[in-house]
């Protein structure tokens, strides 16, 4: 049952909403989004994916997404937030966690909580979680650590988009060392991400961004890229690539295709053409389901929004799931060793029942549902440092479709 919470500013008559796509657990997760034509219908669209990426962890946290209608470029921009933020106290110390979206970042949200004397955006999970402050806090400053360029908060959500694409590459008999990237995106997702990359010693032969697309066939300098100041545009990020037109990615050939990069990254026109055999999604509603069928029916294999972009949510069951504190490198192994546990699931199912990855993640999450007292150490795919690889949740089966039986 979808529960909206409605608000109105007081000094820029904007509108604003939280909505809460289930009402089942004692915790709800979602970002916060800062749009000027944002409306309720958007936000009921984004926590029923939000509840759809708990579901498929097998976490015991419903989904959840709020936002406000006001321009995040506009000059009360700070203000509007800070009014918003503090209308949903009541909303944050019991129930919802908090995160980052479009037009947001998680470290001013913070900071307006800790201004506003609630503390955390995500408090709610120590009370659902059921542990101390000094645990909790613990915990949450973890994520202010840097690892490599990038903190932990910064890395999470593009740290496990990456790995579902190389768990995705893996899967499909590819060698990590041979493998080629091209990754559409060099913003906070794009750029985590490309952390990642980095860490596994990929080569990335072109990223892409609003201003147009740097491409090396030997691997572009990821290191130095991600020393620059994320304002630059990708084009001048480095003197020696060719640069093209951000179209270019699409006609571009690579093992591998990450979209990180917005809504609608690629068009049905592209989609017919795109020469790559795996596309990994990170943005929420990275493709339309126009896009995603072409590719499907090419053959290419589509790792969905709703799992390339569930790291936000994997990053807090490998943050809190564990009984000991863990560091933050930990974090970043334990939340790699998910995404490839879940994605090999996924891709499995769909090669033995014949049907797209998506069918057989939307199956896992139908078949889940909350799971015990706490929202966090529950999920089936943060197994052990001394589990064996391999050892993974079964896929649920599911009888077969129409269209399968054909």
């Amino acid at each position: 049952m979808t529960r909206v919470i409605e608000y109105r500013d007081p000094v820029e008559n904007c509108p604003g909403f939280l909505v809460y796509d289930r009402m089942d657990s004692r915790l709800a997760a979602g970002g916060c989004r800062m749009s000027a034509d944002l409306t309720a219908d958007t936000l009921r669209t984004l926590a029923a994916r939000m509840t759809l990426k708990q579901r498929v962890l097998g976490i015991g946290v419903d989904g959840a997404k709020c936002g406000i209608a006001y321009d995040p470029r506009g000059p009360e921009r700070a203000a509007v937030l800070a009014r918003f933020v503090r209308f949903l106290e009541g909303e944050l110390r019991t129930r919802f966690s908090m995160g980052c979206d479009m037009g947001t970042r998680f470290e001013e949200l913070e900071r307006i909580a800790a201004d506003a004397g609630i503390g955390s955006v995500k408090v709610a999970i120590r009370h659902a979680q059921q542990i101390t402050d000094t645990e909790f806090r613990a915990r949450m400053g973890l994520l202010d650590i840097p690892v490599g360029p990038l903190t932990l908060g910064q890395r999470r959500a593009g740290h496990a988009l990456a790995h579902a694409a190389l768990a995705a590459a893996t899967h499909s008999g590819r060698r990590l060392t041979q493998v080629t990237v091209a990754l559409q995106g060099f913003g906070n997702l794009g750029r985590a991400a490309a952390a990642a990359l980095l860490d596994e010693a990929v080569r990335v032969t072109a990223v892409t961004d609003a201003y147009g697309c740097a491409i090396d066939p030997r691997g572009l300098d990821l290191a130095r890229m991600l020393t620059i100041d994320q304002i630059r545009p990708v084009p001048g990020l480095l003197g020696d690539p060719m640069r093209l037109p951000k179209e270019a990615l699409f006609d571009l050939p690579a093992d591998v295709m990450i979209l990180a990069g917005g809504e609608d990254a690629m068009s049905p026109a592209q989609a017919a053409v795109v020469p790559v055999p795996i596309v990994a999604v990170g943005a929420n509603c990275g493709l339309s389901e126009t896009a995603e069928q072409l590719l499907t029916d090419r053959g290419v294999l589509v790792v969905p929004d709703f799992i390339g972009g569930i790291g936000g949510s994997a990053s807090m069951e490998a943050l809190f799931g564990p009984t000991a504190t863990p560091d933050p490198r930990e974090v970043l192994d334990t939340l790699a060793a998910m995404m490839r546990e879940l994605v090999g699931d996924i891709l499995c199912g769909a090669r033995d029942r014949g049907v797209s990855a998506r069918r057989i993640a939307l199956d896992i999450a139908a078949a889940a549902g909350p799971t015990g007292d706490r929202p966090y150490g529950t999920s089936p795919y943060r197994v052990s440092r001394a589990a064996p690889r391999g050892r993974r949740a079964a896929v649920v089966p599911a009888p077969p479709t129409e269209e399968e039986t054909r």
